[in-house]
Parts: C-alpha cells; structure tokens; sequence
C-alpha cells in the first residue's frame, strides 16, 4: 500500500502540503502536487523518471578539493569570496573530479537522529549528503520534501552517504 501510495505522488494523482504531510485529491488553497513542490523546493532541478531521483538540469556543482581547501583555511577573506557560492541555501553535488574525491559512509541505526546529523552535514559544507535508501517508500521521499535532494544516490556528486546497512532488528 505505502508503494503504491509512493508511486501515485510522484504521479502527481493528488495534492499535498508543503510538508507532504496533508494530502488530497482536490486542490485546496496551499496544496500542490508533487511536482510543483518539488519546483517550489529545488528551483532548477527535474525529477528523474525511472529513478525519482532530483537531478540538476542548471545549477551549479562545487568540487570537493575547493570545499576542503576552504574548511581547512584560516584566510577569512577565502570564507567572504565564497560563501555565496557554496552556502546560498540549497546544498551542492561535488563535481566528483577532485583529487580528493573520497567518500564517507555514514552507517547509522534508523532514527537514531542521522537525518539532524545529515542536515548539520550539509549545512556545514554546503554539499549533498547522500543514502541508498529506494525512493519507492513514503519516508524517503519525504526526506526528500525536507530538502535532502541527494536522497537514494550514493554516486560521486554526494561526499557523505548514509545507510542503515546491514539492517538487522534485534528481535
């Protein structure tokens, strides 16, 4: 049921808040469908339609050996040159052609706080932070609604990726 429902947001069959927490099948004042959310929420970026990934189809990619040069710098005029660049609100993918093109696995226990700690991530960095979670489920998605555009790419455009891998419950 949570698969189909998945399927028929991305579908646009119904409309929700901005939340994606209200839904409905007439449009209210305030509510959208997805598609128009998600261009309301990522200006310059398309829906994948095999994946339902976001995809950036203008906007600009940061790599990864400029971040590093910048967090490790104590030149605060090299923060003011680039602060617009890498930090305008809306996270980066790395390029992922940078000599230090590594990757950090980010291997946490559901709800244990790892999408705060992910959001602190790209706040810091100003870039994406990945997980290779499916993008058929409604969580997932709404990570995605949330403004984890990286969400389900695991690929070099995202630095952090995080995953609940292997997921065994104690029971």
């Amino acid at each position: 049921m949570i698969l189909i429902f998945a399927r028929m947001a991305r579908l646009d069959a119904f409309y929700c808040d901005k939340h994606f927490a209200y839904f409905s099948r007439v449009r209210l004042p305030g509510y959208y469908t997805f598609s128009e959310n998600m261009q309301m929420k990522y200006p310059g970026f398309v829906l994948n339609d095999s994946l339902g990934l976001v995809e950036n189809i203008s906007n600009y990619d940061v790599n990864l050996d400029t971040v590093l040069n910048l967090l490790r710098s104590k030149d605060h005029t090299l923060y003011e040159r680039m602060k617009n660049d890498l930090f305008s609100g809306q996270s980066l993918y790395t390029t992922g052609n940078a000599k230090e093109q590594q990757s950090i696995a980010y291997v946490t226990y559901p709800r244990s706080g790892n999408s705060l700690m992910r959001k602190y991530f790209e706040n810091i960095t100003g870039i994406a932070s990945g997980s290779d979670m499916v993008m058929k489920y409604c969580a997932n998605i709404a990570l995605q609604f949330c403004g984890f555009k990286a969400e389900g790419i695991v690929d070099s455009r995202a630095w952090i990726k995080k995953s609940h891998y292997p997921f065994i419950t104690p029971f």
